[in-house]
């Protein structure tokens, strides 16, 4: 079955690492950026472009069901492929405007979106013969690369180097423990921040900054006797500094989380969007961020499931798009949600759907240009594994947001991208 789609890859020792305040960093040289210089930097950027577009990859980890999510009410052969976990049409919520789908009854913050003109819609969106493993079709996705390639940059990542900053690793940040990989780049740091609420310098298995943190400081000076212990430091310098610096973010019992217009769940995706947009707020000059959650791998007993996980999904994007409409931020941002493919027309007899393809994404935020925006090939004709057939090429969804979302030629960050682009963004 392969490894599991949107999880962790490990950086290797080629990447320079920062461990602190919450943070890691990596890139190239990284020991030889001062601390100082890296906040600064991050202020410069914000300054320098006040108004620049942000795009967020949030990845639903396992395979999302989109034919259940998107559910294709006037299709007669969804209800015969689907005898265990079709939707029954009545309890769908309608998309206005359109009688050919339905949401998921659970999706009623997505819905709330949606009538606001405010998601894109993509049906059927995968990659030319899709092998349905979750190691292969997520480093598809995440790299923008399809087929044999020894690239293991992400393609957000390969945007970093061609128009981010040497010196500012929170120009990209992967809400998560480890770095995203579709965040990896070649030449110039990135960032991931697992909980920005809880910044602080940490080390795995101590608990306490007092019982650690002298002997780091002590450690972070004197004169380094060869590069090595230079480099570790400066590495040492960087994280302390960092930590103090970022320490307004942090919370406690005298400093809670700030209110939100809406409130999010509280759950780990919730949690998730609730602390990036802290950090956008910030003005670190943040450009690209990559968000995940999981469960998405339903093949048995689907239909409760999945329904608790549609409804965090829908309940933390509504609640996300307030929080970033309160900020000021809500014209910049723009959240592409996708999973790494979708599940097979017809269920199993555990009441689950096995890993299939032409996946749903979506396009979130108000300059998402609403509505249906690529083709529904419908159910009558699956493909040779009895799957969805594809109608769009996911690079086509990159290509576009490239070029009409971020203002860069496509052709500069994928390789082969191909001509077709997607009514998806609106004008700024």
């Amino acid at each position: 079955m392969g490894a599991r789609g949107c999880e962790e890859w490990r950086m290797t020792r080629r990447g320079a690492l920062l461990r602190g305040a919450g943070l890691v960093v990596a890139g190239a040289a990284l020991a030889s950026i001062p601390p100082a210089r890296m906040l600064e930097a991050a202020a410069a950027q914000a300054a320098e472009s006040p108004d620049a577009p942000i795009l967020v990859s949030l990845c639903l980890d396992g395979g999302n069901d989109g034919l259940n999510t998107l559910v294709p009410l006037l299709d007669p052969r969804y209800r015969e492929l689907r005898r265990r976990v079709a939707i029954a049409p009545e309890t769908t919520l309608p998309l206005a405007g359109v009688a050919e789908f339905g949401w998921h009854p659970s999706l009623g913050g997505l819905r709330t979106l949606y009538d606001r003109g405010q998601v894109a819609v993509l049906p059927a969106v995968d990659f030319t013969d899709p092998d349905q493993s979750h190691f292969t079709s997520a480093a598809y996705w995440r790299t923008g690369i399809v087929g044999p390639s020894r690239d293991r940059t992400g393609w957000l990542g390969r945007l970093v180097d061609l128009v981010g900053s040497p010196d500012n690793p929170l120009q990209a940040v992967s809400v998560s423990d480890g770095l995203d990989p579709v965040l990896r780049s070649r030449r110039l740091p990135v960032a991931s921040v697992a909980d920005p609420a809880s910044f602080a310098f940490w080390i795995p298995g101590v608990w306490g900054e007092s019982a650690f943190l002298p002997a780091f400081r002590e450690a972070s000076g004197g004169v380094a006797g060869s590069e090595a212990l230079g480099a570790a430091r400066a590495a040492y310098r960087n994280a302390i500094t960092t930590s103090e610096r970022l320490r307004p973010l942090r919370t406690d019992d005298d400093h809670p989380l700030p209110p939100v217009p809406v409130p999010y769940p509280d759950t780990d995706l919730g949690r998730s969007l609730r602390g990036l947009a802290r950090l956008i707020g910030a003005g670190l000059g943040t450009r690209v961020a990559a968000v995940q959650t999981g469960g998405f791998d339903t093949h048995d007993e689907q239909p409760a499931e999945h329904a608790r996980l549609l409804r965090d999904l829908g309940d933390s994007l509504l609640a996300w798009q307030a929080d970033l409409a309160a900020r000021g931020l809500a014209r910049r941002v723009l959240t592409l949600v996708w999973s790494e493919f979708g599940r097979r027309p017809a269920d199993n007899e555990s009441e689950g759907t096995d890993h299939g393809a032409g996946g749903l994404a979506l396009v979130v935020g108000e300059r998402a240009n609403g509505g249906i925006r690529s083709e529904f090939p419908g159910l009558a004709r699956l493909d040779d594994d009895d799957n969805l057939l594809v109608s769009t090429d996911f690079r086509t969804v990159y290509a576009t947001l490239l070029e009409s979302f971020l203002g860069v030629e496509a052709g500069r960050v994928l390789p082969r991208s191909g001509p077709g682009r997607l009514d998806l963004v609106r004008p700024a």
